[in-house]
């Protein structure tokens, strides 16, 4: 019997030029896409640790979808991503899990490496205790993580993606519709100069062994370096 509960990350595959270009400069648009490699693999290893739970990957551009096959993208079901922009193409791939019989659906990205599995559980577990939507804010006023108690995608609608107020407007439609929520401690996604400065203060100080790649490849670039390229603000 499927698992009650699906998660479901959103990708994109790391080319050159079509990934992570606000961290250009100081990064190069190789730099960027082996940054976005090593941020992908590190949250989909990371939830691959999740037991109980059916395991999707959408990737994004849809032609990519056939390149991930091995650990440890084999322990996903791997889907190419559909829609115009960030909400029809999650509110397409939630469609798809409730349709395969899931009761519960939680959304992340692949922009927040230090996320844990752990925080992820903890969404299904306010979802169980009666929140129909779980958030997940990011410091840049968007969220990391969403979780789902139903296959009603009208919140991915209407919203201004890419916006510092996209916490806000979902956390509004929300209030506005009287639907329960509940929001998860705040993480930060690596989008700007000054989200990787403050990835990278963080890696110094970090003892536990998270997002390895992501971690590696940060500190061997910038390794040279006597202090940060940007203010971690």
């Amino acid at each position: 019997m499927p698992s009650a509960e699906a998660l479901i990350v959103m990708g994109k595959a790391p080319m050159a030029g079509r990934v992570k270009t606000r961290l250009c400069p100081p990064l190069t648009p190789g730099d960027a896409a082996a940054l976005c490699a090593c941020m992908l693999e590190d949250t989909v290893s990371e939830m691959a640790s999740l037991r109980g739970v059916r395991r999707y990957l959408f990737i994004d551009p849809p032609g990519a979808a056939g390149n991930l096959r091995a650990p440890p993208y084999d322990a996903f079901e791997t889907f190419p991503q559909r829609g115009r922009n960030l909400g029809e193409r999650m509110a397409h791939a939630a469609e798809i899990a409730f349709r395969r019989g899931a009761k519960a659906v939680t959304i992340v990205g692949a922009d927040c490496p230090t996320l844990s599995a752990a925080r992820v559980r903890l969404a299904f577990q306010e979802l169980g205790r009666g929140a129909g939507v779980v958030l997940g804010p990011a410091r840049d006023g968007g969220y990391y993580l969403v979780g789902l108690s139903g296959p009603d995608t009208r919140l991915f609608r209407g919203i201004g993606w890419g916006t510092p107020a996209v916490l806000s407007e979902t956390a509004e439609r929300l209030r506005a519709a009287g639907t329960p929520f509940a929001f998860l401690p705040p993480e930060r996604d690596i989008d700007i100069p000054q989200d990787l400065a403050a990835f990278r203060a963080w890696a110094k100080t970090r003892r536990v062994p998270a997002c390895p790649r992501t971690r590696s490849w940060v500190t061997s670039r910038f390794a040279a370096e006597a202090a940060p390229f940007a203010g971690a603000g």
